[in-house]
């Protein structure tokens, strides 16, 4: 190689982790003029050691900045210079000063119509399109991108908040033009879900000879659902509330104890002749911040929603803020995750199936003598499972948290457990189910359109205590719903005037 004899720098301790102590470096020239249109020129280098080099100036550049060791061959460029004044670059390797690269001014000429590369690639995120409940597709498109080595990690990278995109999901389509596009599906999201996704690749420079990573802005999109029209729904299952009162995040009602609940209305991704232009709904929550507890679940129970499909996995309510849900998906212990509102009444669909394995729809239940075959719960559900019928059978879910004795006298105290993450979640005393439908079962008829003489309905309240194993449902846990209401402090099916809630008959249930 031509060029001045090889000068040997002596260095001290190096600046870089790894590096050892007395490394040498040893440069075949110390200076080098390029002429104002730049260009490229190769620098030997022999090194005892680990090396770093650093350039103190943008247009001066090495295919390598670091090394382990030995001999190579660094090709330095030098960019066009645009100014009529001589200008200096400064390269440093492991923190001394040892070459120099002079640049001659412009010459007021045309530049160069070939210059040296420059990197230009961008990237930017495009809004999604082909929203359904439970999918998206996501665009972007990008310039500038070199076609000397193709772009590695063409990704989304999304979540559910701007801050935390922690999954990716990759092109559908391969990147090789120095323009285009790209997208992707994103599946198996929930109705009325909030994702934010990004536009991300890695890019090849060849200025620095390094792939370099490209992101757009953040976007947003939502999937599609349905809210109320206007004003509270009228289903007849759902208990008194303040509906249209909204709060960022959800909904929120004050009880009289002065404690913050929040509700949600879910939906499911079909819609029926009974709801005509809008989806059916599934069911809707009410969740206690104070408690970190359901309150209640209100649903209708039908055939409709029963299907093929399996259990889901537990994840949080995307309608609800998470900061007062349960701090995790995942629990065991004492307290098994009881569903509210079970995941065999809801097998039509995924969609409607994961819903119900929302967090706001599960509450502490004992492992043993509760939540288990045989536990009082499940004894109580497996009966109710046997009241639906083709009118539809409405049901409010209910969880009470004072001392409650029941009418079998098994009494339960108020106590708090760590579950699902939260470490004051408060336990059940006692857990109930209302129930309203037509006597008949098959009358046809709306229950809004039915006397008091054809309908029927009552609470069934069990205590959450071991005396319930086994237990078979009796007259005994049976009241009217206007008692259960007084204990509560809810009204329930408040939108059928006639439901008979001051009274309530063991043989209209078979009891």
């Amino acid at each position: 190689m031509k060029g001045l004899p090889w000068l040997l720098v002596l260095l001290g301790l190096a600046a870089c982790s790894g590096e050892k102590a007395g490394t040498q470096v040893a440069l075949a020239e110390e200076t080098h003029t390029f002429p104002a249109e730049g260009g490229t020129w190769f620098l030997g280098i022999d090194a005892t050691g680990p090396w770093v080099a650093v350039s103190d100036a943008g247009w001066l550049t090495l295919d390598e900045w670091a090394g382990t060791g030995g001999t190579a061959t660094l090709v330095l460029r030098a960019a066009r210079n645009p100014d009529e004044v001589q200008r200096t670059g400064q390269l440093t390797f492991n923190g001394n000063r040892v070459f120099t690269a002079v640049q001659a001014a412009a010459s007021g000429q045309a530049p160069d119509p070939d210059p040296d590369p420059e990197f230009t690639t961008s990237v930017t995120t495009l809004a999604a399109t082909s929203v359904t409940t439970s999918s998206v597709v996501l665009h972007a498109s990008y310039t500038g991108l070199s076609t000397e080595n193709a772009p590695q990690d063409v990704v989304f990278r999304w979540g559910t908040s701007a801050d935390a995109l922690v999954r990716e999901v990759g092109a559908a389509e391969s990147v090789l033009d120095a323009s285009g596009t790209f997208s992707a599906a994103l599946t198996g999201l929930t109705s009325r879900q909030t994702i934010y996704y990004q536009a991300s690749l890695a890019a090849w420079n060849p200025v620095t000879r390094q792939y370099q990573g490209v992101r757009g802005a953040v976007l947003s999109v939502t999937t599609q659902g349905v809210q109320p029209a206007t004003g509270a729904p009228t289903w007849a299952e759902l208990p008194a509330l303040d509906y249209t009162h909204y709060t960022e995040g959800g909904n929120y009602y004050i009880d009289n104890r002065d404690r913050t609940l929040y509700f949600t209305h879910h939906w499911t991704d079909e819609k029926t002749p009974a709801s005509g232009d809008r989806y059916q709904r599934n069911y809707t929550a009410c969740w206690s911040s104070a408690y970190h507890c359901p309150v209640w679940v209100a649903a209708p129970r039908h055939e409709w929603y029963e299907g093929s499909t399996g259990r889901q996995a537990y994840s949080f309510n995307p309608d609800m803020p998470q900061s007062v849900q349960y701090g995790a998906t995942s629990g065991s212990g004492t307290y098994n995750r009881g569903h509210m509102l079970g995941s065999a009444e809801r097998t039509r669909s995924v969609a409607i199936n994961r819903q119900v394995f929302y967090v706001t729809n599960i509450a502490p239940q004992h492992a043993t003598w509760f939540n288990t075959g045989g536990g009082g719960w499940n004894t109580l559900e497996d009966w109710v499972d046997k009241q639906v019928c083709s009118d539809t059978l409405y049901v409010v879910i209910g969880c009470y948290f004072d001392t409650f004795t029941d009418g079998y006298g098994n009494t339960s105290s108020p106590s708090t457990t760590t579950f699902m993450g939260t470490s004051d979640v408060q336990i059940p005393t006692m857990m109930y189910y209302l129930l309203l439908r037509t006597k008949s079962g098959s009358s046809g008829k709306s229950v809004k359109d039915c006397t008091a003489s054809e309908l029927q309905c009552a609470a069934f309240v069990r205590a959450h205590a071991a005396g319930t194993k086994g237990q078979k449902v009796t007259s005994r846990e049976m009241m009217p719903v206007a008692d259960l209401e007084k204990i509560t402090g809810f009204t329930y099916f408040h939108n059928v005037p006639a439901a008979p809630k001051s009274t309530c008959s063991a043989a209209d249930w078979g009891l």
